[in-house]
């Protein structure tokens, strides 16, 4: 074969490879947004974050509004909490069976937040590297989210708080 026509054939070969990968069979891109939980933000009545430094917030909805119950018994702030429960319904963008041995991989060993929603536990480990998602176990399961949420996860108490409007 002469090079005149290397080149040519060469871009016809990348063009057909191309058009097949394009058009051909093959994995089909799931658009389908699963989210993290079965429970919607409404359907929540009790919260609780705690970490591994001793930090142990808990708020209950009580008639219909939010009242933290520790380490403060006071309303809680009601847009705040708004916000945290968006984490039930946020795209589960991937999910998988994690071995109990790996959990270390994924800052999970032991996990440095820990959320209940209801009867709900969620461990929240540490960023994936690449486009940093979150980790998060529920149960035999690891979830990987937007980290949107961990501002909210890391707050103190006293953000939690209804806060006083000044007379």
């Amino acid at each position: 074969m002469n090079r005149k026509m290397v080149n040519p054939g060469l871009f016809v070969l990348v063009l057909l490879l191309a058009s097949a990968v394009y058009f051909g069979p093959g994995i089909e891109q799931v658009s389908e947004k699963i989210p993290l939980t079965d429970l919607k933000p409404e359907e929540v009545y009790f919260i609780r974050i705690s970490d591994n430094r001793g930090r142990d917030l808990v708020m209950e909805k009580q008639q219909g509004s939010w009242q933290m119950t520790n380490p403060y018994k006071q309303p809680a702030n009601e847009q705040r909490i708004r916000q945290l429960l968006d984490i039930t319904t946020t795209r589960s963008f991937s999910r998988f069976a994690i071995p109990k041995e790996r959990l270390a991989e994924f800052d999970l060993d032991p996990a440095p937040i820990h959320l209940q929603l209801n009867e709900i536990k969620l461990e929240i480990g540490g960023n994936e590297p690449i486009q940093f998602r979150r980790y998060v176990r529920i149960g035999d399961q690891l979830h990987l989210i937007s980290n949107g949420y961990h501002h909210h996860l890391m707050a103190q108490a006293d953000d939690f708080v209804k806060k006083t409007e000044a007379p």
